[in-house]
């Protein structure tokens, strides 16, 4: 049964991708943490997180079949979009992502760009990950 609940971000597990994930073309120097999620929390149909995009590195472009919003907390950078497209976005900026839309994300700023990510999902594991150039 859900409950209300608080999560604090600077009291959140950090994770890293994995090498076979790093194989499938994620970024290894990317981290994130869970915020709402059906495997750390008693909830479901949402899961929110924290990724942390270090300066001049980026979230590849890639796909999945859900919806996604970004809401970007701090920092600042680029959408990455199909066709070499890309839009800038910083700190307060809400975007949304329609299901299987080629996107990513690339610092551009001079301090990490921290994003919310939230999915219609129970939790990420259930999100499969498209990379685009693998």
């Amino acid at each position: 049964m859900e409950k209300i609940f608080v999560n604090k971000m600077e009291q959140a597990e950090w994770n890293q991708h994995t090498k076979e994930r790093v194989a499938r073309g994620a970024n290894p120097d990317l981290r994130w943490c869970y915020l709402v999620d059906s495997t750390k929390n008693s909830s479901h149909g949402i899961s929110v997180g924290c990724l942390i995009i270090p300066v001049e590195d980026e979230l590849p472009l890639h796909t999945h079949a859900p919806q996604e919003v970004y809401l970007i907390k701090s920092g600042s950078g680029r959408l990455l979009m199909p066709n070499g497209k890309s839009r800038s976005v910083s700190e307060s900026d809400c975007v949304y992502i329609p299901n299987n839309e080629k996107h990513g994300l690339r610092n551009t700023g001079d301090t990490p760009l921290e994003v919310i990510w939230i999915f219609p999902t129970d939790c990420w594991k259930d999100v499969e990950y498209i990379y685009s150039d693998v």
